[in-house]
């Protein structure tokens, strides 16, 4: 089985783990980000799209979401939730997007990093679309270590899905031509941001 197909067949049943105390996490984590209204945000592995309303909330209504996945079935699950007229859906893997270079203000990745099957060409291409100074922000409702754990257990097809340790993520960022800004890792949130170097 194929990532985009094990994620099609959760997307029915997806929103059921949404439970309240995630809800707030991502939403104290989105509110942390200091998006204005006017910015350009890509959310990436949007899902059943989680994080737009926090998105939307942000933006006052002004700018643009762009909402990437590779599943369709998760999108149209986004889709159906009659989101504001400023988010755009795309299907597409992050490896190879269509978008163009330097149009985005902030890339969140929120609970997708671990499935990403080569993380280095995954964040070139995020900081390819990224503006000079834009920011990457990686982030999870639990630590790594849980996270890691949790994907183990469910096993098959994600089983090897996992976050990098710190030494590694920071070097992953620095050669994709990031600046790391913050590195969180408790129980209740994996949090890392970090900023695009102007050339």
């Amino acid at each position: 089985m194929e990532l985009q197909e094990y994620f099609d067949q959760l997307a029915p049943n997806w929103d059921t783990e949404l439970v309240p105390e995630k809800l707030e996490r991502l939403e104290y984590i989105v509110r942390g980000l200091h998006i204005e209204p006017g910015y350009c945000v890509l959310d990436v592995g949007t899902g059943t799209g989680v994080l737009l309303p926090f998105l939307i909330a942000e933006l006052r209504g002004e700018g643009r979401i762009i909402a990437l996945d590779l599943s369709a079935k998760m999108l149209a699950q986004a889709r159906a939730k009659n989101c504001a007229p400023i988010v755009d859906f795309v299907q597409a893997d992050v490896l190879a997007t269509p978008l163009a270079d330097s149009c985005v203000d902030i890339a969140v990745c929120n609970g997708v990093f671990p499935h990403f099957s080569d993380k280095v060409k995954a964040l070139n291409e995020i900081a390819r679309i990224l503006k000079n100074n834009g920011l990457l922000v990686i982030c999870h409702t639990m630590s790594r270590q849980m996270l890691n754990e949790l994907h183990q257990s469910i096993g098959g097809i994600v089983a090897m899905d996992l976050l990098p340790d710190e030494a590694e993520m920071r070097e992953m960022i620095a050669l994709a031509g990031f600046a790391p800004v913050h590195f969180e890792d408790t129980p209740h949130r994996y949090l890392v941001i970090a900023r695009k170097r102007a050339p």
